[in-house]
């Protein structure tokens, strides 16, 4: 009976992986919708009114060089309004004071908004600012991101179009080679940046705003219903409510905005918890309406891998559980089942790996010392496995939605939390004991001569106790102060 779950789980991760193949395929096939004339224009009508949002949250360590950067945005002044929506509540607000202050001298039309509540959370704030913002067009900036001077004139022209309602730029990394954390974050990222955002503009599917570095039209917001704070991703909320209106988006990816990875792993979980909650919460309120609407069946399909993505942790989440119990409560039958299970479940590895290669390849990142992180990364995705799963479980049924930002240092170099950041041991230590429980799973694997249960075995061990150990030893420095 189990060999028969662990097959049929196994077989749902197969059809994810060959998914994930049909991307690298049709990266090379179709017709880009970019248009070269107009990513090649500086804007050759009049400059339209922007306003540029920033939203904050207890962002001392890097709200400084954000308003330095924004402030150097190559664009009239009188064209520009700035909001910094600050909901902080330490000594962050009053470096934003300061240098507004600083700023309004200096002739820019540069506010700071106060709402006295978190309520909706970046949502409410976002809402808040367009309620006051004078601009056409929204441009929108998370803390950790520092705009080139460049950006609104590379980025709105794509506006010619009036059905355009939302231009997504790509993210850089200024921290990308800190640790092994922040590469192989890089890399998952690039994956979206460098293959999912592209393919999924070139064939005309639906794809989403990532919550900064974008320009908004702000008839599409307002037309779409607004920022609403139902879910922790307002910004894949939004994106599929503007294209189910007909509103359609452009992914620039030659227009590249810097950012700073999360480099404490517990930092890094925070992140990953939201993002995974508030997909599958966006899911539960859209998924209805993208399967019976008039669309298109390719966009279908592609909306339904898309909004579902994090519902393969939990498919990995039972999968490790089932491995487990037949290597140690089962022996290995005549058949060879367990080895079969244990191949297939290597086959699927492969899969995986050779996306994360073709990564590498597209983020022209190819060094040997790249291609060492590519086990690497793949272990620690699934290590992260049962962290994932309570973050599904929890937007299927959780009713906490509490907004919990992802604080960054601002120093490239350290690892060390400017904010803390409370962390539960139950998960890390559960982790810990799972790459304990595998470990000694791999030495009787060697023993008995199961060459093809090795490599899955080592990738739970390798997985389980990055994540564990890393994740205790973090909060441990965080409570030594």
């Amino acid at each position: 009976m189990i060999s028969i779950g662990f097959f049929t789980l196994a077989l749902v991760l197969l059809i994810h992986g060959i998914y994930r193949m049909s991307l690298i395929l049709r990266l090379w096939g179709g017709s880009s919708q970019l248009d070269q004339q107009l990513q090649a224009d500086l804007l050759s009508y009049p400059y339209p009114e922007v306003t540029i949002q920033l939203p904050i949250y207890n962002e001392k360590s890097v709200v400084e060089r954000l308003l330095h950067a924004v402030c150097e945005i190559d664009y009239p002044k009188n064209k520009m309004q700035i909001q910094v929506i600050d909901d902080s509540t330490d000594e962050t607000t009053a470096i934003i004071a300061k240098w507004v202050y600083e700023y309004k001298k200096k002739g820019f039309d540069i506010s700071h908004l106060r709402r006295g509540s978190r309520e909706g959370f970046k949502a409410g704030g976002l809402q808040y600012g367009l309620e006051r913002a004078k601009g056409e067009f929204i441009a929108i900036f998370d803390a950790d991101f520092l705009p080139p001077p460049s950006f609104l004139k590379e980025t709105l022209p794509y506006f010619h179009s009036p059905n355009v309602g939302m231009v997504q730029a790509r993210w850089g990394y200024l921290n990308r080679d800190t640790n092994l954390l922040t590469r192989c974050q890089a890399l998952f990222l690039d994956g979206h940046f460098l293959l999912e955002q592209p393919i999924r503009y070139k064939y005309d599917l639906f794809f989403n705003f990532n919550g900064t570095a974008g320009v908004w039209r702000k008839k599409c917001i307002i037309d779409s219903g607004g920022w609403e704070g139902d879910t922790l991703t307002e910004d894949l909320d939004l994106s599929y409510r503007a294209q189910f209106k007909g509103w359609k988006f452009v992914y620039a990816p030659r227009m590249v905005v810097p950012s700073e990875l999360p480099s404490p792993i517990v930092a890094f979980r925070t992140q990953q918890h939201r993002w995974a909650k508030g997909a599958i919460q966006t899911a539960k309120k859209h998924l209805f309406s993208l399967l019976k609407g008039s669309f298109s069946t390719a966009s279908k399909i592609e909306g339904f891998f898309h909004l579902l993505a994090h519902s393969i942790h939990p498919i990995v989440a039972i999968l490790v559980i089932l491995n487990a119990i037949t290597f140690f409560c089962f022996p290995l039958p005549k058949s060879g089942a367990q080895e079969f299970l244990g191949f297939l479940f290597s086959i699927i590895s492969l899969f995986y790996l050779f996306y994360l290669a073709v990564i590498i390849f597209l983020s022209k990142k190819l060094q040997l010392s790249t291609l060492v992180i590519l086990p690497f990364s793949m272990a620690m995705s699934l290590g992260m496995a049962f962290a994932n799963t309570k973050s599904v479980i929890d937007g299927l049924f959780g009713k906490n939605n509490v907004f919990v930002r992802t604080p960054k240092n601002g120093s490239f170099n350290s690892q060390k939390p400017i904010y803390k950041i409370d962390h539960s041991l139950t998960l890390p230590l559960i982790e810990t004991t799972f790459s304990a429980i595998f470990g000694i799973a791999l030495y009787q694997a060697i023993q008995k001569h199961f060459w093809f249960s090795l490599p899955t075995l080592f990738m739970h061990t390798l997985g389980f106790g990055y994540v564990g150990i890393a994740t205790l030893y973090s909060i441990a420095k965080m409570k030594r102060g």
